[in-house]
């Protein structure tokens, strides 16, 4: 389709409630994702709680085996 400029286009103007409406949908859309942050940071959050869960756990099997080396010597030299 061709246009020619000859003719007369009017410009639309935003009227108050298009904006109100823009406005709207942009609140929800920032919500969503405000939404979806919160829910990835929990996830994030118990993440590394349980990362930390099983760090103490490895440090207390590691302790509890240099515990067990320590009193294997002491045996050692007592026999």
């Amino acid at each position: 389709m061709k246009i020619s400029y000859d003719k007369w286009y009017p410009i639309v103007q935003p009227q108050a409630n298009v904006q109100a409406e823009v406005f709207a949908k942009r609140v929800e859309k920032l919500d969503a994702e405000r939404e979806v942050q919160v829910q990835v940071d929990k996830q994030v959050k118990k993440f590394h709680q349980y990362e930390y869960e099983i760090y103490e756990y490895r440090m207390r099997q590691v302790t509890i085996n240099i515990d067990i080396a320590n009193l294997k010597r002491e045996i050692d030299k007592l026999v």
